[in-house]
């Protein structure tokens, strides 16, 4: 299968798991689900994927689906998502689907996922003061994932979508490196 056509129907399927959630009054909790299957062992994923083989009947398929709904404590959205993939044999689809519905959950409820790096974590202190100016910058709920890269040496690195601000010293010393060869 093409990465297009891959996109496309992982596009599809997130349009309809939203779409079904929101009717079942669930959607929260199947965002929760998407957010959890991302952080789920690599063993469990490893798992979904192996029954992806054509060897394996459709039957076989949805009951280990079912045990790894349980197992993970996934809602019955998000159950009812998984027997339609293994019954279509679209598992390895799943972490798409999973990042497709999730933007598309931040986005009808405004909610801006932001991506920022630091050399050591933050304190309370900081990211709140972070947060609110944030919040002020893209007028959205803020969702941040933090990332610590000591290669940075300082500062911070924040990224929203197409925005990308870096105010970090590696980058202010790369700037001035290439002012002082003349190159820039």
């Amino acid at each position: 299968m093409k990465t297009v056509s891959k996109l496309k129907t992982a596009i599809l399927y997130a349009e309809a798991m939203y779409d079904g959630a929101k009717k079942a009054g669930d959607l929260d909790m199947l965002y929760a689900d998407t957010q959890g299957l991302e952080m789920a062992s690599a063993e469990d994923i490893k798992q979904l994927s192996a029954i992806n083989n054509p060897l394996i009947t459709a039957s076989d398929r949805v009951e280990t689906v079912e045990l790894l709904a349980a197992k993970l404590r996934l809602s019955q959205s998000m159950l009812n998502t998984l027997k339609l993939l293994a019954e279509n044999r679209k598992l390895d689809l799943l972490a798409l689907i999973c990042r497709q519905f999730t933007q598309l959950y931040q986005q009808k409820h405004d909610i801006a996922a932001i991506e920022v790096t630091t050399v050591t974590p933050l304190t309370a202190a900081q990211e709140n003061k972070l947060k609110t100016k944030l919040k002020n910058i893209f007028k959205k709920e803020i969702l941040i994932n933090y990332i610590i890269d000591p290669q940075i040496i300082g500062g911070l690195i924040i990224r929203c979508g197409t925005n990308f601000i870096d105010n970090s010293i590696k980058h202010k010393l790369n700037a001035l490196e290439q002012l002082m060869k003349g190159t820039k």
